[in-house]
């Protein structure tokens, strides 16, 4: 075709627009008919300028004929596509392009020259190659419309890539937070403001011992004991009323036997602040609750161990001849090592059948109550069981101590010194000679 026919046309194009502008003014003016520019001049009116209108939209926008052919283009065509008028108009046609059909474009353009408006889902667009620069834009056909039916299709195009952006990273963040809750190494669940389970993660579902599509949407009735099931509901009535996190100890029954859990809960509020339900993160501390406990059993195993070694250690028995026990006493006394000291050595008499119990308190630095009080219930004790007992190592405090006490020390022998003690207790076990 010759450059004169392509103007022809453009110019019967163009009439025919100006027709559609008509019609479209008349609409406007509620089935009054616009008055032609004429008239409009007569009355000292300006014609609106629709093609400068057109040419000022931000968005572009092509008019075709229902075959496809693109018959109008306003400015910003030209910008977004690095297109020129005249290489567009009258040339390009939406139906011969490559990728109509397997984009959708064809069928949405077919749809609007029928008479609907139809919208194309946003598809990337390289705006610059030598960048990679891409917008995602959305085109929207509408059916134009005169006497005879759909004339023309306008195609309007959008660019939706801030939304398209916001859209992916919204994934990429959803996705982020699915796997954190997914592999995190608790239990993390959520639940509306009627108690039914919003979100629950593979750690709920071995908790419960089922899938959790079984638990969600429901309160939790058939899935934990009754008494679990109103204790929890509890809990989760405190973390709406609270501003802060609470955080509990709880116990619940499982596949796997009774488990511990330290769990925290907080409230969820939507954007006006109102409270839509709770969350709960629960971390399974049962077998460190079980480490703590054998913990404590063996310190206090430990412990026992140790009382019983002090104790033969502050209380030794040290039969040195038949019939014949050492108690040597080293240290400061208290009332209740002396009660230790008395009820060892009562064993160790009963025990080894002795006759005599040589008490040796010569280790001991102090003489004050407990020390005298000791000797004499040591020796009481020890005549009860028929038994003779000797003190050695008294010191002169020890002496002037019972002296004071006007303690009665009938039948207790005491020696100077350990040897004299021993010798006393051997000599009286072979007879007459003791040594003094």
């Amino acid at each position: 075709m010759n450059a004169p026919h392509i103007d022809e046309s453009l110019r019967a194009e163009n009439a025919r627009l100006r027709a559609r502008v008509a019609e479209l003014e008349r609409r406007l003016g509620l089935g009054e008919a616009a008055p032609p520019r004429e008239a409009q001049a007569a009355a000292g009116e300006r014609p609106v300028p629709f093609e400068a209108v057109f040419d000022l939209m931000p968005m572009p926008i092509f008019v075709h004929r229902t075959d496809g052919t693109v018959v109008a283009i306003n400015a910003i065509c030209g910008t977004w596509f690095k297109a020129r008028r005249e290489n567009v108009v009258g040339v390009q046609n939406v139906l011969r392009h490559p990728e109509a059909e397997r984009t959708g474009i064809a069928e949405a353009f077919r749809r609007a020259a029928a008479g609907e408006v139809a919208t194309v889902p946003a598809t990337p667009y390289v705006i610059d190659h030598a960048t990679g620069r891409r917008l995602w834009i959305e085109v929207t056909y509408l059916p134009l419309r005169d006497e005879a039916g759909v004339s023309f299709v306008v195609a309007v195009t959008r660019d939706v890539t801030a939304y398209k952006e916001a859209e992916a990273q919204q994934r990429r963040s959803a996705a982020l937070l699915e796997s954190i809750i997914e592999n995190a190494p608790l239990l993390i669940y959520a639940v509306d403001t009627e108690g039914r389970y919003t979100v629950a993660n593979r750690r709920v579902e071995e908790g419960i011992g089922r899938p959790r599509s079984d638990l969600l949407g429901r309160d939790g009735r058939g899935f934990v004991p009754d008494e679990a099931l109103a204790r929890f509901t509890a809990q989760n009535r405190a973390a709406e009323a609270s501003s802060e996190p609470i955080v509990l100890e709880d116990q619940l029954e499982g596949p796997n036997g009774t488990r511990v859990y330290i769990t925290t809960k907080f409230a969820l509020r939507d954007d006006e602040g109102k409270v839509t339900g709770v969350c709960g993160i629960s971390a399974d501390i049962t077998e460190r609750v079980r480490a703590e406990e054998e913990n404590l059993r063996l310190q206090e195993q430990m412990f026992r161990v140790r009382e019983e070694t002090l104790r033969s250690i502050s209380t030794p028995l040290l039969p040195i001849a038949a019939g014949v026990l050492v108690v040597p006493l080293v240290g400061k006394m208290t009332r209740e090592r002396a009660d230790l000291v008395i009820e060892a050595l009562l064993h160790g008499i009963s025990d080894q059948q002795a006759r005599i119990a040589i008490l040796d308190v010569t280790g001991m630095p102090e003489a004050g109550a407990e020390v005298t009080d000791a000797l004499i219930r040591a020796a009481r004790s020890v005549r009860l069981l028929g038994a003779e007992i000797v003190i050695t190592g008294v010191r002169p405090s020890v002496a002037q101590a019972l002296v004071q006490l006007e303690a009665d020390l009938g039948g207790i022998v005491t020696r100077g010194t350990l040897e004299r003690g021993v010798a006393y207790a051997l000599s009286t076990r072979s007879g007459p000679g003791a040594a003094r």
